[in-house]
């Protein structure tokens, strides 16, 4: 029992990270295990264990009211290096990319504190040269079968970033339209973008989480002199595990206000609403997934003083995912289908995309990660030429 509790608590660390991108080698290290113990088919992509890791916080649930042990610190901190190469071409033109970069690099000190407690900080130098600030304390109470939790940062508050199926981080390297890009034209709203907030969640008989979360809403230069103005959105989730190795379904709907679209009155408000659903099936080494997301925007000026017609545009996208992961070097192989319609009413405003690409951990405990893409765009719109692309990322954990 000991060394079954030992595991989970590998797995926890390992995929408990709430508001980031990939799992910490220093919580490998702390239980000399591989970072396989609850990524599949490799990191970030969380398995069931994973997923439950990361809804009890940095625990396990039943080490719930434990104590932490923090006198290793070397177990908290750790580092992240990307490096990459992408390619991107035009149809009939030149390169729109084709270079080599780091597009991130990464500082963090993580981990669970006394008995309830976590906290996670992440300081991410982007490519832009600019550095990023993640962070988020949080808290859980109860039991095993039944708790309930708080958290409060900044992160991946929205529908993608760490859950069951779609709701999850992406097998290699692109996040699908459908959470990449506004569902809708007129309001850029990413589901998978970060946002400051509050979480209050419950978890019952371990497979089904259920949260509300208020958050600080999107903000297009309103305010005096461009100065941002603070909202409260609110967004609601529910997400099931159906099996005992990850496969689940998952819903979160997202109800704000854009300030910013009226000129003549920037504090005036923009209602929008958001509603995502995402499922998976595992068998075997098979995968199939998919998500659904629809959109709609409220009381939505044209932007013609000549012509203020109010308009309610709506948006919606979809995505399909087969992948297999080979049993000797855990690599996967995926394939990807994806729609994009921004604007339902219009004829030419629809997106399509195709992508395959693969990923492969190395070493032990899987701390080097190389993954591969090829993409292919193609527009509705007569006028949009379609887009090529290829992208790889060697991802150095440590």
């Amino acid at each position: 029992m000991q060394s079954l509790r030992k595991l989970l608590a590998l797995a926890v660390l390992l995929g408990a990270t709430p508001w980031s991108a990939s799992a910490l080698p220093a919580w490998a290290r702390r239980y000399n295990m591989p970072c396989s113990g609850c990524h599949t088919p490799s990191v970030p992509r969380l398995n069931a264990v994973g997923i439950s890791f990361k809804w009890a916080g940095f625990r396990m649930p039943d080490e719930i009211g434990e104590a932490a042990d923090l006198r290793r610190i070397e177990n908290y901190l750790a580092a992240r290096i990307v490096t990459a190469y992408d390619k991107v071409q035009v149809s009939g033109g030149e390169d729109e990319a084709n270079s080599f970069s780091i597009p991130s690099a990464s500082l963090f000190a993580a981990g669970p504190i006394g008995k309830h407690y976590g906290a996670y900080l992440e300081f991410d130098r982007e490519q832009e040269g600019t550095v990023d600030l993640i962070g988020s304390l949080s808290g859980v109470w109860g039991n095993e079968s039944r708790y309930v939790g708080l958290r409060v940062g900044q992160g991946h508050m929205l529908f993608a970033g760490g859950g069951v199926a779609g709701f999850d981080r992406p097998t290699a390297i692109s996040t699908p339209l459908t959470y990449q890009e506004s569902l809708t034209s007129t309001i850029p709203l990413q589901l998978a973008g970060d946002q400051v907030g509050v979480e209050a969640f419950a978890v019952f008989a371990g497979r089904l989480r259920t949260s509300v979360q208020l958050l600080n809403g999107l903000v297009l230069g309103a305010g005096e002199e461009g100065a941002a103005v603070s909202r409260r959105d609110v967004a609601l989730t529910s997400q099931l595990m159906w099996d005992d190795v990850g496969s689940g379904v998952g819903v979160a709907a997202y109800a704000g206000n854009a300030l910013g679209l009226v000129v003549a009155d920037p504090t005036a408000a923009k209602r929008y609403y958001r509603i995502a659903a995402t499922a998976n099936k595992i068998v075997d080494r098979y995968e199939v997934m998919g998500g659904y997301a629809i959109g709609r925007d409220t009381d939505v000026p044209t932007g013609d003083p000549l012509a203020p017609v109010i308009r309610s545009p709506s948006g919606s996208s979809y995505w399909l995912q087969g992948q297999y992961t080979t049993q000797r070097q855990a690599l996967t192989l995926f394939a990807r289908y994806e729609f994009l319609d921004q604007d339902r009413d219009a004829a030419d405003a629809s997106r399509t995309r195709s992508v395959v690409g693969a990923v492969l951990p190395m070493n032990s405990p899987e701390y080097f990660r190389w993954s591969v893409e090829l993409f292919s765009d193609s527009f509705a719109a007569s006028a949009a030429p379609g887009r090529v692309g290829l992208s790889t990322r060697l991802q150095v954990a440590f």
